[in-house]
C-alpha cells in the first residue's frame, strides 16, 4: 500500500511540474518576440513540456501545396526547409493536415507504407493545427520508442496545439506584414540601382553573400551579436547600402568618366544621404530592425578598418559588424562584375584585392572567413547574374 501511495505521489509531482511547464510556456507564447527565431523557440519549449525525443513545426505553403518545415529539435539528419506534398499517401502530417485530425502511430514498426521522419522513430502522434480561417499546419510529436503516448500524453500535447494555434497565426500574419514592408523598403533600394547600374542582380548577391559570411560566424566566439535574427536582417538590410544614391545628381552618378575631387565628395554623401532618410523612416513610423541596420550599413559600408574610410572616420571594431560585412561583399561584386567603364575582373585578382585589403580597408577576421570557401562565392554569382545594364553604370 505504501508503495502504491509513494507511486501515485510520484506521478502528482511529475503532472504538477508539467502543469507548471505548459503554464510558463504559455506565457511566453503570448509575449514571444515575432522573428525567425520564434518557431524554433515553439519547438523546443514544447519538448521541454512534453519530455519526447523529438518535435517538428510544419507549416502550410498553399502555393507549394506542401507541408514546410520550420523548425525540428531531436531530428539531426533533418533537411531545413523539407517539404512534404500534401497529397503523399505515405506520410501521416500530410494525413493529419488534410483529415484535420490526430495520427498516432503507437508502434511504427508494425505500421506498413508509412514513411517516418527519422529511422530512429518508435512511436509518433501528429495533430493539425487549426485557425479560424482552417488548417494552417501540423505539429509532430515522435519518441525512440514504441507505445509511449498514452491518454495522459495525448491530452497534454493536444492542450499544448490548441494554445499554439493561436500565436503561431499571429506570427503567421506579422511576417506576411513584414515582408510586404520588405518588398516596398527593397522597391526603394531598387530605385537607386535602377539609376545607378545593374536591375536585381547586385542586391540579390550583396544580400545573399551578406548572409553567407554572417552564418560563418553564428557561435563564433567574438561575435555573441550573431543570432539567427542577426543573420536574418543583414540578408535583407544589405540591400539597403546605396539607398542614398537616390538623392546624388545624374551628372554625377551617371558620369562615365573619372570624377573630379568635387564631384567624388558629393558622390561620397550617399552614405550620410542614406542613413538620414532610413533613420527618418523610424522617427516617422518607429524601430524596424531591418531599417535600422540598414541605416548602419547605409552609413558605414565605406569605413576601412585603418579608419582611412568615409564619412566618420571609424576605426576597427567602431564600425559595426554589419557594415564590415557588407563592405566586403560589395567591393566583391564591384571588381567581379562587367560595368561599362571596365571589364569584370576574375575571382582570383578581385580574391587578391581583398586579402591585400585585410587590416586596412577590411576587417582581417572577416576577410579570412570570406576567402576560406571561394566555391561558396562563385555558386552565389552564378545564382542572381545581372539581368540588365544601365548603359552609363557607376558603381562607388
Amino acid at each position: 500500500m505504501n508503495h502504491l501511495v509513494a507511486q501515485d505521489n510520484m506521478e502528482s509531482g511529475m503532472t504538477f511540474d508539467r502543469l507548471q511547464a505548459l503554464q510558463a510556456f504559455n506565457a511566453r507564447l503570448v509575449c514571444m518576440q515575432v522573428d525567425e527565431g520564434s518557431f524554433e523557440e515553439v519547438v523546443q519549449g514544447v519538448l521541454k513540456v512534453i519530455g519526447c525525443d523529438f518535435c517538428a513545426l510544419f507549416l502550410c505553403d498553399r502555393s507549394e501545396k506542401a507541408l514546410v518545415l520550420q523548425a525540428a529539435d531531436g531530428y539531426q539528419e533533418m533537411d531545413s526547409g523539407l517539404k512534404i506534398p500534401l497529397d503523399d499517401p505515405t506520410s501521416i502530417h500530410a494525413q493529419a493536415f488534410t483529415e484535420e485530425y490526430m495520427v498516432h502511430l503507437d508502434d511504427i514498426s508494425e505500421t506498413p507504407g508509412v514513411n517516418p521522419l527519422c529511422d530512429a522513430l518508435g512511436s509518433a502522434l501528429v495533430l493539425p493545427i487549426i485557425s479560424n480561417n482552417g488548417p494552417v499546419g501540423v505539429f509532430d510529436f515522435g519518441s525512440r520508442f514504441p507505445r509511449t503516448f498514452k491518454t495522459g500524453e495525448i491530452g497534454m500535447c493536444s492542450l499544448i496545439v490548441d494554445q499554439m494555434s493561436y500565436s503561431l497565426e499571429n506570427i503567421r500574419l506579422v511576417r506576411e506584414l513584414r515582408d510586404s514592408r520588405d518588398a516596398v523598403i527593397r522597391g526603394m533600394a531598387l530605385l537607386s540601382e535602377i539609376r545607378d547600374s545593374h536591375i536585381g542582380g547586385h542586391l540579390n548577391r550583396i544580400c545573399a553573400m551578406s548572409r553567407y559570411m554572417a552564418e560563418q560566424l553564428l557561435e563564433r566566439p567574438g561575435y555573441h551579436e550573431v543570432t539567427h535574427s542577426f543573420i536574418s536582417t543583414i540578408e535583407r538590410a544589405a540591400a539597403l547600402h546605396d539607398v542614398g544614391k537616390v538623392g546624388i545628381p545624374d551628372a554625377i552618378l551617371l558620369k562615365p568618366g573619372k570624377l573630379s575631387e568635387e564631384e567624388f565628395e558629393e558622390m561620397r554623401r550617399h552614405t550620410s544621404i542614406g542613413s538620414e532618410l532610413l533613420l527618418g523612416l523610424i522617427d516617422d513610423f518607429g524601430e524596424y530592425a531591418m531599417i535600422s541596420m540598414g541605416a548602419e550599413v547605409a552609413e558605414a559600408h565605406h569605413e576601412w578598418w585603418n579608419g582611412q574610410g568615409y564619412p566618420n572616420g571609424l576605426k576597427g571594431r567602431e564600425i559595426p559588424l554589419s557594415a564590415r560585412i557588407v563592405s566586403i561583399c560589395d567591393v566583391y561584386d564591384a571588381l567581379t562584375s562587367k560595368r561599362v567603364y571596365k571589364e569584370a575582373w576574375s575571382h582570383e585578382d578581385t580574391m587578391q584585392v581583398i586579402r591585400d585589403g585585410a587590416g586596412k580597408q577590411f576587417d582581417p577576421d572577416l576577410v579570412e572567413i570570406f576567402l576560406a570557401k571561394p566555391k561558396d562565392l562563385l555558386r552565389i554569382r552564378d545564382q542572381y547574374p545581372d539581368r540588365e545594364s544601365h548603359p552609363l553604370a557607376r558603381n562607388s
